[in-house]
């Protein structure tokens, strides 16, 4: 059967970096059945150069920085520039002949470019919610458009995906709107390994390993994390990421890494000796904690390391590695419980391999990327009316 077309309207696109571009590459990278294409911001052209992206062509438009000295006029003047961006995608996707176009949450430039080019083209909208709009920590102005739109954009799609129960029960109090809950898909090339983790051994210092990004949704949790490892001796803080961002941000960590990407960063995890995944406690938007679902989570299942979860104890994280028993779990603002909670990991590596090993089977059987793309080929089916498409 001859392959469907998807649009993607989107202002950032892999292989730019971060978590919802990793998450898109997963899905989109051999869908079943479709062949995506990409409607995105100019700049992404120096990300792509030389660089495998999901997409077959790529059409460019203009978004510009939001500066802060007139925020609010960059705010409208990009809300002037997503409509026409939207009116280029429809011309777009008349060309090509996509048969569904796809967005996400990510500040407003992209959903407001995707609902004109679906109204333009009469195509269905699917609406990807990896973050939540409104309650994000956007500028007054982005949370005021949100405010005016995000019920008629969402109650207008033809489907609103999300990536947990947390976030379909928000929209469902908010909006009174159905979504699909997907899983955040494991890398296509990234299998679980089905032997038992390596057993954590005796040391004199054991490693706690931090990765992913640093910023509001996690700083107080991972100070905290840094500040319990350094109350025990026979623990040393790893941290992948920028040396003087982390100073800036005044933590302290005995070893910092450079970022690594997909089977090398699979295989960074699985040399650590434990994984800490921090949430902040106190963030002033506690909703989009409370429904986050990081993408390197799946990753770190997939290692079957010992893993600490860190978060609201409300948080989707949370309650996931509670229910299914695949971490240690501390929702308390306090450092010796932390530390207490990281000791409890490396005193008991029966345990820790215990859940290694159903933090693994979850992974492959939850998570699995061709498990879920099977779920998206089939909600385009469903909103596009093609059966087994």
């Amino acid at each position: 059967m001859a392959s469907r077309r998807l649009l993607l309207v989107q202002s950032t696109v892999p292989p730019y970096p971060g978590g919802t571009n990793t998450v898109i590459e997963r899905l989109l990278r051999d869908l079943p059945g479709w062949e995506a294409d990409a409607v995105t911001d100019r700049a992404m052209r120096r990300h792509q150069r030389g660089a495998a992206a999901p997409f077959a062509a790529r059409a460019h438009v203009l978004k510009l920085p939001p500066w802060r000295a007139i925020a609010p006029l960059a705010h409208a003047l990009n809300a002037a520039l997503a409509v026409v961006a939207g009116a280029r995608a429809a011309l777009f996707a008349r060309r090509r002949g996509a048969g569904a176009i796809l967005t996400t949450f990510d500040g407003g430039f992209s959903q407001i470019a995707a609902t004109v080019a679906a109204r333009l083209t009469g195509l269905p909208l699917v609406v990807f919610v990896f973050d939540l709009w409104e309650e994000n920590a956007y500028s007054g102005v982005e949370r005021a458009t949100a405010r005016l739109l995000e019920s008629r954009i969402l109650c207008k799609a033809a489907a609103v995906v999300v990536f947990c129960e947390a976030a379909a029960e928000h929209y469902r109090v908010k909006h009174g709107i159905s979504a699909d809950v997907l899983q955040i898909p494991l890398a296509r090339d990234s299998t679980p390994d089905p032997d038992p983790p390596r057993p954590l051994g005796a040391a004199e210092e054991v490693e706690v390993f931090v990765a992913g990004a640093l910023y509001w949704a996690q700083e107080d949790a991972v100070r905290r994390l840094a500040a319990a490892v350094h109350a025990a001796p026979e623990l040393r803080l790893t941290v992948v990421g920028d040396r003087g961002e982390l100073e800036r941000r005044g933590l302290h960590a005995d070893r910092v890494e450079e970022r690594l990407a997909g089977g090398a960063f699979q295989e960074r995890l699985e040399r650590a000796d434990t994984i800490a995944l921090g949430l902040s406690l106190h963030s002033p938007h506690p909703d989009i904690v409370r429904t986050a679902t990081p993408a390197r989570l799946v990753d770190y299942m997939a290692s079957g390391r010992p893993l600490l979860v860190h978060a609201p104890g409300d948080s989707h994280v949370a309650r996931y590695a509670r229910a299914e028993d695949f971490a240690e779990v501390v929702d308390a603002d306090d450092v010796d419980e932390v530390t207490a909670g990281l000791r409890r990991l490396v005193a008991d590596p029966a345990r820790a391999a215990e859940r290694g090993v159903r933090a693994r089977a979850l992974a492959a059987e939850r998570h699995d990327c061709r498990v879920v793309q099977q779920g998206l080929a089939a909600i385009l089916a469903r909103v596009t009316g093609a059966a087994g498409s």
